[in-house]
């Protein structure tokens, strides 16, 4: 089996690969930009079934800069894992912030609401149980409880220091 899969931003083409897949191994070709002309690479990455519980199989990619199986690569010059690129997902660092805000913003956003706490919360959708309508505006004001907890502390933090 082959293929080319191709991403835009609006009507605009910005990128392609073309991929190549055999029983054991997937290869990809593209090109990146180098010296003002296109560096063209293909890479190949063996691919690996596990047995799954209730049946079926699961594929996995083995990375070629770790060695890691994974199930997805992410591109640059050269596709590799995402412990490999030191890639993290955005809700590693809410505790730093306010656990749950990131949720909180996308029930604003399912609700098409405005993003951001400052703004009142939306109506009930048409169609939306007013029981899922009061859970969610419950896990928001949830949410901003401890925001404004946090930054009671932070400003008591900040009092306190002055005041030494």
């Amino acid at each position: 089996m082959s293929g080319t899969v191709t991403w835009s931003r609006g009507d605009h083409k910005t990128g392609s690969v073309g991929y190549r897949l055999s029983p054991d191994r997937m290869v990809l070709r593209y090109s990146v930009p180098k010296d003002g002309g296109r560096r063209h690479i293909e890479e190949s990455f063996v691919m690996r079934p596990t047995e799954q519980p209730l049946g079926g199989q699961r594929w996995w990619i083995e990375c070629k800069g770790c060695g890691r199986q994974c199930r997805v690569l992410y591109g640059a010059t050269y596709f590799r894992c995402r412990q490999c690129r030191r890639l993290t997902y955005e809700s590693q660092y809410e505790r730093i912030y306010a656990p749950g805000v990131t949720r909180a913003m996308r029930v604003r956003k399912k609700l098409k609401g405005e993003i951001g706490l400052a703004y009142a919360f939306p109506d009930r959708p048409k169609g939306m149980h007013w029981k899922t309508y009061y859970r969610l505006r419950e896990a928001d004001w949830a949410a901003q409880m401890r925001i404004d907890a946090m930054l009671m502390g932070a400003a008591s933090k900040l009092r306190q220091s002055r005041s030494r």
